[in-house]
């Protein structure tokens, strides 16, 4: 086991934990992002600010937990589409903790909750330039589904999708 594991805690979020919440998305999205998403769009990006959106929807999430220390989280949700029947609408990890098994923990995690509650098929979203994230989707089994574009700022980005059924095992 990965030494960021050791005392890791998979939990629900609770209203404490959603500065680090903000914490975690700012700092991922001004550095994952750079380069991919517009400068003036991520430069724009405040903890402060998202802090208060957190405040409102952190009943939302799923956190890995490290005692107080939020390690990483994601958002899952019950959807009806064509495709799919649930989604993890986010998935983040501290960036100085990646690569240590947490996001694998988390997504593990979100498969089981949706296989617990009957759901078959899983759908993630994520930039179509961001190549860490579609190496990591891909390796935890997910085959490439659908593209469209979503707008942030002033632009449109490109987003590709990954299906998953879930009774399969990553």
């Amino acid at each position: 086991m990965h030494h960021a594991q050791e005392r890791m805690i998979i939990r629900n979020a609770v209203k404490e934990d959603a500065r680090q919440i903000a914490e975690i998305l700012v700092e991922d999205w001004k550095k994952a992002y750079s380069g991919i998403i517009d400068d003036a769009f991520l430069s724009s990006m405040s903890v402060e600010e998202r802090y208060q959106r957190e405040l409102q929807r952190y009943q939302q999430y799923t956190v890995a937990a490290d005692e107080k220390e939020i390690l990483g989280f994601t958002w899952n949700a019950l959807i009806s589409s064509e495709a799919a029947d649930c989604e993890i609408v986010a998935l983040y990890v501290r960036y100085a903790k990646r690569r240590s098994g947490i996001g694998r923990a988390l997504f593990q995690h979100s498969l089981d909750t949706f296989r617990a509650c009957g759901r078959k098929k899983m759908i993630v979203w994520c930039l179509a330039e961001n190549a860490e994230a579609r190496k990591f989707y891909e390796k935890m089994g997910g085959q490439a589904y659908a593209a469209c574009t979503h707008p942030w700022g002033n632009r449109d980005y490109a987003m590709i999708s990954y299906l998953y059924p879930l009774d399969a095992t990553p």
